[in-house]
């Protein structure tokens, strides 16, 4: 397997976990404890859903998750660990992702352990051992952004995969508790993965700055 290859089926592996752990947030209603529209329960058909990714959006994915990740990737290329360190910390803190805290060092360890071959990357070997002393989180958004720097892919294609993921895993999780038919599921699924990104080109502006996005903590 080339260096190409391997990245790929990397990159294919955390989007899969990713989607997959967005689903089951969704059918063992983990979102309960997110404030007005931004819950699963409030959804009853396609169109209160969507209302729901919209909240969603607009309230944690653009001016939370997207950042993060973007700061993760400038940060591992600048080998800056206490930055990074500090912003996992930030994360913590931050209201809206209480909620996801459990299943995001889940699926933040998991890959970590998934790339732990990979020895000569210093940055993310010091952020593994942070983890496993009990001094991170493991945040899945940080371990992201490192892998998206290590494999040189580009920020903006990796952060529109994410939402894309993201979307669907929600969007899964709603197909399965409505029971939508499947003609149903594949006009929404068609709006999720047509939906717009405008927070992006505000997100590769800051990073061409060259100032960390640590705005979020």
């Amino acid at each position: 397997m080339n260096t190409a290859q391997a990245q790929l089926k990397a990159m294919d592996g955390f989007h899969r976990d990713l989607s997959a752990l967005c689903c089951r947030l969704g059918n063992d209603a983990s979102l309960t404890g997110l404030p007005g529209s931004i819950r699963l329960e409030q959804v009853t058909d396609s169109d209160s859903f969507l209302v729901f990714i919209r909240q969603y959006k607009e309230h944690i994915l653009e001016p939370i998750e997207l950042p993060a990740i973007a700061s993760a990737m400038t940060l591992c290329s600048q080998n800056a660990l206490r930055e990074l360190l500090d912003l996992d910390a930030g994360l913590g803190k931050e209201p809206f992702m209480k909620v996801f805290v459990e299943s995001s060092r889940t699926l933040g360890r998991n890959q970590l352990r998934k790339l732990r071959g990979l020895h000569d990357v210093r940055m993310l070997s010091r952020y593994r051992n942070a983890v496993l002393d009990g001094k991170a989180y493991g945040w899945h958004l940080l371990v992201y952004g490192m892998v998206l720097h290590m494999f040189s892919i580009p920020l903006r294609q990796g952060l529109a995969k994410y939402q894309t993921q993201v979307l669907l895993g929600f969007g899964q999780a709603a197909c399965q508790s409505l029971r939508w038919s499947e003609k149903e599921w594949l006009k929404v699924r068609h709006q999720l993965e047509s939906f717009s990104a405008p927070s992006l080109e505000g997100i590769l502006a800051e990073k061409g700055s060259g100032t960390p996005l640590l705005s979020i903590v």
